[in-house]
């Protein structure tokens, strides 16, 4: 290659970079709502949970998971509950969740549809 600390088998495509396991205070998960890349698609309305476990592995003990989803289409207990669930299958506890709402001047930045559903949901899950 060209130096690029990546190397090419026979017939394969270029792999993704192999990175330390790390654990971190703070880890924020703000995926957009679908996307397509070399390494695969990412469709936050049904795979939510390929990203939700690993970040909550990437979290120290006592830290926070801040994660986000965008779709109008994903209710808020039902998201919790599958980012709850994901953390505790990866053997971590879920100490407290708190959800965080726009509220007063943002409001605008972030309206609710006219059902009332807001797309953007943020939340942070404490870990044990």
């Amino acid at each position: 290659g060209r130096g690029r600390g990546r190397e090419r088998g026979r017939g394969s495509e270029l792999a993704p970079p192999i990175v330390e396991r790390a654990t971190f205070d703070v880890v924020v998960l703000d995926p957009p709502t679908s996307t397509k890349t070399k390494f695969g698609a990412v469709d936050i309305e049904n795979d939510y949970q390929s990203l939700a476990k690993p970040g909550a592995l990437c979290v120290k003990p006592g830290g926070v998971l801040v994660a986000t989803n965008h779709s109008a289409k994903v209710e808020l207990d039902d998201w919790l509950d599958i980012v709850s669930r994901c953390a505790t299958k990866a053997g971590r506890e879920v100490l407290s969740v708190e959800t965080i709402a726009p509220d007063g001047a943002d409001d605008d930045d972030f309206p609710a549809l006219d059902d009332g559903r807001r797309p953007l949901k943020v939340a942070a899950f404490t870990l044990g």
